[in-house]
């Protein structure tokens, strides 16, 4: 059936802003309703057998989108990041925005990942939040033994030399009230991220066994960040070429022309994947301390930009490379 309306969604997580426009781009049905599929399909009921749906990218959007699908509704998914790049942000005229952008065929679209790996993602994601809240728990202890005056050995922090002295030292009934809980915290975050360690890598051995062991193939690539990157790369096909999958991983810089000028060259604060950016920069410090041709390469660039930083960036380029030959021709990489 022929396209008539084009319904954009500004999805949050109470309410959901909608507008409905015409082929010619005029608006015939603007409101709000509660996020719910049942509190919004009867304001769209009119429309919704001959319109396309832009919906918002955010936290609350994939039920919505699920549940069109599922009722044989034609939706996609706006590109936040994309679009927020070609138009300030405004809360009062996104869904209006969002019905334009699909009338005109313009709408920058995000890729939305089979359950599979929907799932996968979810246990990473958590996984991560596990490390950056312990983290944070090594901070307070530090920061407790430090107040309460306590004098640790010379080891690296929360090394096993260094973790024995605290257990020592919390043994002997000396410790405060505040360093045994955050000590106790620690043990639980330590053990839960080893659970979700074992969940994760089983999961994705249970479903991209080969894609997982040929990931390893390549430097500095474990088990682990093997697991992210099949989070949030996979299927490769979905990049047209090298360069798209860095884009995405945003590990290479952005540049800004106008009027003749051409400024920027920065690598982007955000990138449509944070996560995977943030296993690549790891793989890349395991990188560093390797004797490899890819670690040749980290202190070439270490020593032309005096910067350490901007050298694992500039590895972490090359992994994308690297991952996206490994993932097409499904064959390992030699190291």
């Amino acid at each position: 059936m022929r396209t008539k309306y084009y319904i954009g969604l500004d999805v949050h997580k109470e309410n959901t802003t909608y507008a409905v426009r015409d082929r010619l781009g005029n608006i015939v049905a603007e409101g709000e309703t509660a996020t719910l599929y049942a509190e919004l399909q009867p304001q769209l009921k009119p429309y919704l057998k001959s319109a396309q749906i832009a919906l918002e990218s955010s936290t609350s959007y994939y039920t919505l989108y699920k549940t069109f699908l599922k009722e044989g509704y034609d939706a996609k998914v706006a590109n936040t990041i994309q679009i927020r790049q070609l138009i300030s942000k405004n809360d009062k005229v996104d869904a209006k925005r969002l019905a334009e952008m699909m009338r005109l065929g313009n709408l920058p679209q995000s890729h939305i990942p089979e359950e599979r790996i929907q799932q996968l993602r979810s246990i990473v994601r958590l996984r991560h939040s596990i490390m950056e809240e312990k983290t944070r728990c090594n901070s307070r202890i530090q920061a407790l033994l430090d107040k309460n005056g306590i004098i640790m050995p010379p080891h690296k922090a929360f090394s096993k030399a260094w973790k024995n002295a605290l257990n020592q030292h919390i043994g002997s009934g000396n410790a405060t009230f505040e360093v045994r809980h955050a000590y106790d915290h620690f043990i639980f975050l330590e053990n839960k991220k080893e659970q979700l360690d074992q969940e994760m890598i089983g999961y994705a051995r249970t479903h991209w066994q080969k894609i997982h062991d040929l990931l390893q193939s390549i430097t500095g690539i474990g088990p682990r960040i093997a697991c992210y990157v099949i989070a949030f790369v996979f299927p490769i096909t979905r990049f047209f070429n090298k360069r798209k999958l860095r884009r995405y991983a945003g590990v290479v810089p952005v540049f800004q022309e106008s009027a003749g000028t051409k400024s920027g060259g920065k690598i982007p604060k955000t990138s449509s994947s944070e996560l995977l950016r943030w296993a690549l920069i790891q793989a890349a410090n395991t990188i560093a301390k390797t004797d490899t041709r890819l670690s040749k390469y980290y202190h070439k660039k270490a020593k032309q930009k005096k910067n350490t930083a901007k050298a694992k960036v500039a590895v972490a380029s090359s992994l994308c490379d690297i991952i996206y030959e490994v993932m097409t021709t499904q064959k390992p990489y030699p190291a």
